[in-house]
């Protein structure tokens, strides 16, 4: 008669398979676009872009928002064959899951708020509003930490844009990041809370910005210096991946467990 393989071991085989099977399907990559690869291929083609699109690919890797990423894309999207590969699907943009976890993706929400004030200005209908808005309550938003009704009108004359919608939800990162803090809070908050809810304004420091109309000139001289390159490594996975891996280590504890019970319950 054929001896059966103990239940315990056997459960543990089965959970190992389960855990593999699972993990396997959260890791593998999505299928890369026609359309990602051709923009890629025109980015590898212009020695501009393809340096920073290699900076890029360095420094987002962590999955943590770090300032060398964030400087990264911006950097990217003054390019003109950057931003059109970030404006893809971006299935065959290397870290590209940080890049929608930190909303430096343009076809996806929220966004960052430095990149929401970028990709406005790199559009013309959306830039023309934010530059009246800008120019006539930067002052008092930072300043004095109300907003009047014209700059209500203003600000919403901006957010009736196709690309400056995004500045209602935009977010930022706890990783110094002091422009977007300054922009979301003291720019843009007092304008989109009700009077009676705006922050108190507190001291800021000086922020910079610039102006490219869509389609026709480029932002390759406004160069953003990135930080030194990070010293994670961390693979650029989705995190659903991970989380899959910590499942499956509790996972095959339960069959030693079992098989722990099992044994003493039959010394008894």
């Amino acid at each position: 008669m054929p001896m059966l393989m103990p239940f315990g071991p056997m459960l543990f085989l089965l959970f190992r398979s389960l855990c593999l099977f699972v993990t396997l399907s959260y890791a593998q990559p999505p299928a890369q676009s026609a359309e990602c690869k051709k923009a890629a291929s025109d980015c590898e083609s212009a020695t501009d872009c393809v340096h920073r699109l290699a900076v890029l690919q360095s420094a987002c890797v962590t999955n943590t928002c770090q300032p060398q990423c964030r400087e990264a894309a911006l950097n990217l999207y003054q390019n003109r064959e950057g931003r059109a590969l970030l404006r893809t699907d971006a299935s065959c943009v290397p870290g590209r899951y940080e890049l929608e976890k930190c909303g430096f993706l343009p076809n996806k929400s929220p966004k960052h708020c430095s990149f929401a004030k970028l990709i406005c200005e790199t559009d013309l209908q959306c830039n023309s509003k934010w530059e009246v808005f800008v120019s006539e309550c930067e002052a008092d938003t930072n300043e004095l930490g109300h907003c009047p009704e014209k700059c209500r009108r203003h600000l919403n004359a901006t957010l009736n844009t196709q690309h400056g919608a995004a500045f209602a939800t935009c977010t930022c990162t706890d990783k110094e990041d002091g422009r977007c803090t300054q922009l979301r809070e003291l720019t843009l908050l007092p304008c989109l809370l009700p009077e009676h809810e705006v922050p108190l304004p507190r001291p800021v420091g000086p922020s910079g910005s610039g102006v490219d109309e869509e389609g026709e000139a480029d932002l390759s001289g406004n160069r953003v210096n990135p930080d030194e390159p990070n010293s994670h490594s961390q693979s650029d996975v989705p995190d659903g991946a991970m989380l899959a891996r910590g499942h499956c280590s509790l996972l095959l504890a339960f069959p030693f467990a079992l098989t722990l019970i099992t044994a003493f319950w039959a010394m008894r």
